[in-house]
């Protein structure tokens, strides 16, 4: 039946974490383009992989994920899960970063919202996933070094730059 649909399964299987079986399955609940959802948001909202926002008297009361399509949810998880542990995925590096102040499960439920907007823009707009792991990584390492020592030097410090000979 999703023979039909072949190219955007590719599509969703370039996606760290995500393989064939489980971009079947994604078609199947939402839809070769995901034309019924008019944003991203609106996706993540309906799966129920969105923070919950309730507020009273400008009290924020919880940040309860709200309930959602759970058979969606739970592939998500399964999916975030598994771009968690692909070595140099922007979502290893996404973990890394807010495992100790969020815990697991949250983490986990962070990354699963962003691969379900992710979701969404190939379907809908049908793009292909481009990797922003560690290439841009080192990129802003060199931009950020470059900064920081014109901001010494700005500062009235003498920098010099120790040249590493890779042997």
């Amino acid at each position: 039946m999703l023979s039909q649909h072949q190219d955007a399964v590719q599509r969703l299987a370039e996606v760290p974490g995500l393989g064939v079986g489980s971009a079947q399955q994604i078609i199947a609940e939402v839809g070769a383009t995901a034309d019924s959802f008019p944003s991203e948001k609106h996706l993540s909202s309906w799966v129920g992989a969105c923070p919950g926002d309730e507020e009273s008297a400008g009290v924020s009361q919880s940040h309860r994920s709200p309930k959602g399509n759970r058979q969606m949810r739970r592939i998500l998880n399964q999916c975030a899960n598994a771009a968690v542990k692909v070595k140099g995925s922007i979502f290893q590096i996404l973990y890394r970063r807010l495992v100790p102040h969020l815990g697991h499960n949250q983490t986990i439920g962070a990354i699963a919202h962003r691969i379900c907007r992710l979701i969404w823009v190939i379907l809908h707009r049908g793009v292909r996933y481009v990797e922003h792991g560690p290439a841009v990584q080192e990129s802003s390492k060199r931009a950020r070094t470059a900064r920081m020592i014109r901001q010494l030097r700005n500062l009235g410090y003498r920098v010099e730059l120790l040249v590493q000979n890779p042997a």
